[in-house]
């Protein structure tokens, strides 16, 4: 409260009273919020080391033949690429992010020439794009969650640092300076009371 000034009337009173009230009515659901976003933000981390694994583990399945992949005269790459990744929006714990839904690949027709090993070496890359690409979306989701994370954390704050003990503190303070005027009063007119019954007796 320090440097507000406080009206110390009746209706301030009761205006700090309805802020009270909206503010211990809306911090339950920021703290709500707040735990949500965590468990989500949670939940997103966990799939993106187990997409990581998975690629790792993919990585280690083909080693018997990258070996005569980085030999060839064959450069994998001529036969793969991304056209575009495909998601869509959906809403996570209240905020707005794209989900992962598939990858658009252009695949170039295999030669009959071509080495074997290469129709392998095309499904790898595939799911191998298809699992980065995820990871890049749930990167983008989690970013997004943070920073609606920040927020609410903000208002957490304000609400348990500012405004709930600020309207605690004004309604106090008005309710005894109200108490101190009404108690100021009947003793002034007590003391008016006497005074003029001593006047009458004179």
């Amino acid at each position: 409260m320090a440097g507000i000034k406080i009206k110390y009337t009746k209706t301030e009173r009761a205006r700090q009273k309805k802020i009270l009230k909206v503010s211990e009515r809306m911090l339950p659901l920021f703290e709500a919020m707040e735990r949500s976003l965590m468990a989500t933000i949670n939940t997103i981390s966990e799939r993106i080391e187990q997409i990581r694994l998975q690629i790792e583990k993919n990585r280690k399945a083909s080693e018997p033949w990258v070996a005569v992949l980085s030999d060839s005269w064959v450069n994998i790459h001529e036969f793969i690429s991304v056209n575009e990744i495909i998601t869509k929006p959906i809403d996570v714990a209240g905020v707005r992010v794209q989900q992962y839904e598939s990858v658009d690949f252009n695949v170039k027709p295999i030669n009959d020439d071509t080495p074997l090993w290469v129709d392998d070496a095309i499904k790898l890359m595939q799911e191998q794009l298809q699992l980065l690409a995820e990871i890049k979306c749930l990167d983008e989701q989690i970013e997004l969650l943070e920073e609606e994370l920040l927020d609410v954390r903000a208002r957490v704050k304000l609400f348990e640092n500012r405004r709930i003990p600020n309207a605690k503190m004004a309604i106090r303070k008005i309710g005894q300076k109200l108490q101190d005027d009404e108690r100021l009063t009947i003793a002034t007119a007590k003391v008016v009371k006497s005074s003029k019954k001593e006047g009458v007796g004179l």
